[in-house]
């Protein structure tokens, strides 16, 4: 079943890309035979030639019940999935390995649609029942695997409804894409601060930085950044840089701060730093190659901050 398949869409597969709202019509929809449908096949072509062979009237009255239901069961499947309407499909980033969830909108008209299963052309099928005259909101996901534009591919709405002899299913290539943040990796990087400190440490001050106020004793839960690594190395203990100035006290995520030659685990060390400044609600920028964001906190920042990591 799966050979006939896969023969079968490369005759009906449509590389152009659909646009959104679409409803699945009879030119959108192709029915097959399930393994079980032709083992049921079978059997009726066995009971037929017995019938034949000992002229059974009553083995002819059980196959053609039998192959009448088959025949219904055929235009019930395929109308479980006419007329099924995608709306809107709503995406939201991930992290590089996760799975990115897309979020669509189904309508069904006035019939309720059982059974019906979603997936992306790979991915674990998802099978539920489409509610009459209201969206459905379908939650499909799709396995990520590196940074970047994310595009999941064909979408797959299929039904084997109502006895499993037949699948009827259809294929929509839509133009959807969301994007991939780098998945985070642990390291001990330093913040570098926004202006050159008392003790030599720091990068060249910029718009909107503070001038170095001094040092303080480290607290438990003062963010890493603001540690004065130098006083540290000297056996002084650990000790604060702090800033004052209009702006508060912030720090800069730079590229340039370590060693890591590998490009893509220094992305995902970045993005790392970039989340835990936003947990501890630090101020803080991002300098890449080529690239700066000023200073900031809040949720629009994060993903300004992981937006320009992933399309580094």
């Amino acid at each position: 079943m799966i050979i006939i398949e896969d023969i079968l869409e490369r005759f009906i597969r449509n590389k152009t890309s659909v646009s959104l709202p679409l409803t699945l019509t009879q030119k959108k929809i192709y029915i097959l035979p399930t393994i079980y449908g032709f083992l049921f096949m079978a059997v009726l072509l066995a009971m037929l030639m017995g019938s034949v062979n000992y002229n059974n009237n009553l083995g002819f009255l059980l196959t053609f019940l039998l192959g009448g239901m088959a025949f219904v069961s055929l235009l019930h499947t395929f109308r479980n999935l006419s007329g099924i309407q995608v709306s809107s499909v709503n995406t939201s980033p991930a992290f590089a390995g996760e799975k990115a969830v897309f979020g669509c909108m189904i309508r069904a008209d006035n019939r309720k649609r059982p059974a019906v299963s979603f997936h992306f052309v790979g991915e674990p099928e998802i099978l539920c029942d489409l509610l009459p005259d209201k969206d459905n909101r379908i939650n499909i996901a799709a396995q990520t695997r590196k940074r970047g534009v994310f595009k999941p591919g064909t979408l797959m709405i299929s039904s084997r409804y109502p006895l499993g002899l037949f699948q009827a299913w259809s294929r929509l290539p839509l133009m959807i894409e969301t994007l991939v943040y780098p998945a985070p990796l642990p390291a001990n990087l330093i913040f570098s601060g926004g202006v050159p400190s008392a003790d030599g440490e720091g990068s060249q001050k910029g718009a909107g930085a503070e001038d170095f106020e001094g040092l303080r004793n480290y607290q438990p839960g003062d963010p890493p950044g603001h540690i004065s690594w130098k006083t540290f190395s000297r056996g002084q203990g650990l000790f604060i840089k702090s800033f004052v100035g209009q702006g508060g006290s912030f720090m800069i995520i730079d590229w340039h701060s370590f060693q890591e030659k590998d490009t893509e685990r220094k992305l995902s060390m970045l993005c790392n730093m970039v989340l835990k400044a936003h947990n501890l609600r630090i101020i803080y920028g991002l300098h890449l190659p080529g690239q700066r964001i000023e200073p900031s906190s809040g949720e629009t920042h994060k993903h300004q901050c992981l937006r320009a990591l992933a399309l580094s």
